[in-house]
């Protein structure tokens, strides 16, 4: 593995703000009821083994997997837990615009070396809650994700979480799911209601067993007239994926603290201490499985 040339796009093709779909006070009853259940059913279902690690993916784009993936992160946080949210699509980012952030820094700098944890770990505006974003799209995603450095860097980061949540791309689009689903403890499966159909769920579920993922479940997305906001501009997506990864400029702004050696306040906990974790990129083998 070595330095890449990374890839920035300049033509924007879709919404770059959607905090307003974060699970807040405002949100409509059913939708926060709907997430608590959620999260109570997938931290039963990891609790057998132990597991922290979960994967988001869906079968098709313009699913809800990255809403769903950031909203029971943010329950999840609002439960007590210590949280990790990794954008793992390192083709077609979205988790950044959630939370108002540089995607620049992120998941894909730090698997080549270019950057520290600390460097790529963004302090969210919600207690509990961090982020790494994708960082600038490389050339290789499926290799990274497969990598030996993800590997390991995922069993470090367990010191200092209860959960990490990893969104991926749809697994019926690129393989970069299914590498990644080897490295986690589980994956969640988002099926949208009256878009995904029969045939697709299958190849998705077929795929993830020969990948010999632990498939914990499956979360169904319905979009209502009454909150079809709620779910609004996914669909400009799907063209985007299909037609040779034709993906936008991701916004730079700044909202929550991007994390470094020596910001933010300590956390205590069992599972250590978030802000002031050291564990760089150099330190991983650089040698794939």
């Amino acid at each position: 593995m070595g330095i890449f040339n990374f890839k920035k796009k300049d033509n924007i093709t879709e919404k770059e703000n959607r905090a307003e779909d974060l699970i807040n006070e405002n949100t409509a009853f059913n939708i926060r009821e709907a997430f608590n259940t959620l999260r109570t059913n997938v931290v039963f279902a990891l609790a057998p083994s132990g597991g922290k690690r979960l994967m988001v993916t869906s079968s098709n784009p313009s699913e809800g997997k990255s809403t769903t993936s950031v909203n029971l992160a943010v329950v999840l946080a609002q439960n007590g837990n210590k949280v990790l949210l990794i954008d793992g699509d390192l083709r077609k980012p979205k988790l950044h615009q959630f939370f108002e952030v540089d995607y620049t820094h992120g998941l894909s700098r730090f698997l080549v070396g270019q950057e520290s944890l600390n460097e790529a770990l963004v302090h969210t505006h919600i207690k509990n809650l961090d982020l790494i974003p994708a960082g600038v799209i490389p050339p290789n995603p499926s290799e990274l994700l497969g990598s030996n450095r993800m590997k390991v860097f995922l069993e470090k980061v367990e010191e200092y979480y209860n959960y990490i949540i990893v969104d991926t791309p749809p697994i019926n689009v690129v393989t970069d799911a299914a590498v990644l689903s080897k490295y986690v403890s589980g994956v969640l499966l988002v099926v949208h209601y009256g878009s995904t159909n029969r045939d697709d769920f299958r190849r998705s579920v077929n795929q993830l067993k020969i990948a010999g993922a632990n498939i914990i479940g499956f979360s169904m997305v319905a979009v209502k007239s009454e909150h079809k906001g709620y779910y609004k501009n996914y669909r400009g997506y799907k063209k985007d994926y299909y037609s040779a990864y034709g993906y936008g400029a991701r916004s730079t702004r700044s909202g929550s603290t991007r994390s470094n050696s020596g910001s933010g306040s300590g956390r205590s906990g069992s599972t250590g201490d978030a802000n002031t974790l050291q564990f760089k990129s150099e330190s991983v083998d650089d040698d794939e499985e």
